[in-house]
């Protein structure tokens, strides 16, 4: 068993693999977990047949944790956000998109564009959390395939949706019609209770960032334009 830490949570893993003992090194903590997950053989079988039969049990695991561990979040006010945030000058910066349409490649842009001043704090799945009614990124042990992403948090200053297009356009969304988008962004949990507590913090946190919608090419313009909506300067 290890304790490890997300978002501020302590959280008991309750573990049968090494694999995420690996996966989770910068995370491990020796403080009192808050609750415990696990996973067993009945877990990573159905994992297996939903994720196909080339990934090792150990992997599989750490895929049933995770969702456990999201289950519960909510209740410390905390959700899974899927997509990549930026670290730029100690500030959160969110980027999601269906797959396909480039999210890595814009997030490297910055990269580019910015140098020092910018690294990948997650690049998969993120944790958002309201601490004192502000909202803050959290990186976590799931960071996709590039393994993008450090143990560390900012505070978050704004949320893009992505789309392409030919030329590089930032526009604000409607608090309306952002409720709607950025739900279909984060882990909704099954449980009912903590389902709603999700969508609280959903709602909390449109109230206190910019939310855009941009529309760009792979030029690194782009990452400029973006820049000037999503941030204050």
């Amino acid at each position: 068993m290890i304790v490890i830490s997300i978002a501020d949570v302590p959280i008991a893993i309750d573990n049968k693999h090494k694999f995420i003992v690996a996966l989770a090194k910068d995370y491990i903590t020796d403080s009192e977990p808050a609750f415990t997950v696990s996973a067993d053989e009945a877990d990573v079988s159905r994992e297996r047949e939903a994720s196909g039969s080339e990934f090792s049990d150990g992997y599989l695991e750490s895929i049933v944790v995770f969702r456990k561990i999201a289950e519960r979040l909510p209740e410390f006010d905390a959700v899974v956000f899927h997509g990549a945030v930026l670290n730029k000058s100690g500030k959160a910066y969110a980027f999601t998109a269906k797959s396909g349409v480039g999210k890595t490649t814009h997030t490297r842009l910055w990269l580019s564009e910015f140098g020092d001043e910018v690294h990948y704090l997650n690049g998969d799945k993120p944790v958002l959390r309201l601490i004192d009614g502000k909202p803050y990124a959290f990186g976590t042990p799931w960071r996709g395939k590039e393994g993008y992403g450090r143990a560390e948090s900012a505070p978050l200053e704004a949320i893009a949706l992505l789309e392409r297009a030919e030329q590089n356009t930032a526009e604000p969304i409607p608090y309306s019609e952002g409720t709607v988008r950025l739900m279909k962004q984060i882990y909704i949990p099954k449980n009912r209770a903590c389902a709603l507590l999700a969508m609280r913090v959903a709602d909390r946190i449109l109230t206190t960032v910019r939310f855009v919608e941009l529309k760009c090419n792979m030029d690194k313009e782009a990452a400029r334009v973006a820049a000037r909506a999503m941030t204050k300067d």
